[in-house]
């Protein structure tokens, strides 16, 4: 999912993907308005155990 400002410009991007081995990955990527730069990516993994991690990264993006 992306979300854009009034002037057509995104801001910010949602993504979720399953892994082969079960995983559920989920990154969440906010973006400079007036840039276009990636301000920070937060990244949620959820394990089929039940086991979650999360990982912030900012002014840049581990993930697509």
């Amino acid at each position: 999912m992306k979300a854009f400002d009034n002037h057509g410009k995104l801001v910010n991007e949602i993504n979720s993907f399953r892994t082969a081995d079960g995983k559920s990955i989920s990154t969440n990527t906010a973006y400079d308005n007036n840039t276009g730069r990636v301000l920070s990516q937060n990244i949620l993994v959820s394990e089929s155990n039940g086991k979650v991690s999360s990982t912030n990264v900012i002014n840049g993006k581990l993930l697509p």
